[in-house]
C-alpha cells in the first residue's frame, strides 16, 4: 500500500504543517506570492529606511530601462 504523506523533500516544521495538504500547483501558487511579498517588504524597508535617513548600500542602482519593465 502506498504512503500518500510521504513526500521526498524535507521542509521546515512550520512549512510542512501549512503545506502539508497542499497540490504542487497550490505550493507553486503560494511560492509566487511569497516571492511578491518579500520583494513588497524589501522595498518598503528601503523606502522606510530613507525617510529616517538611513540608507542601505545593499540595494544597487537600476537603470532607467530596467525600470520601465518593473
Amino acid at each position: 500500500m502506498k504512503n500518500n504523506k510521504y513526500c521526498p523533500v524535507t521542509l521546515e516544521p512550520e512549512l510542512e504543517e501549512e503545506a502539508s495538504l497542499w497540490t504542487p500547483g497550490q505550493r507553486r501558487a503560494f511560492a509566487s506570492k511569497l516571492e511578491r511579498w518579500a520583494r513588497q517588504l524589501r522595498v518598503s524597508a528601503f523606502i522606510l529606511e530613507r525617510r529616517a535617513g538611513r540608507r542601505t548600500p545593499s540595494l544597487k542602482g537600476v537603470s532607467a530601462r530596467q525600470q520601465r519593465l518593473n
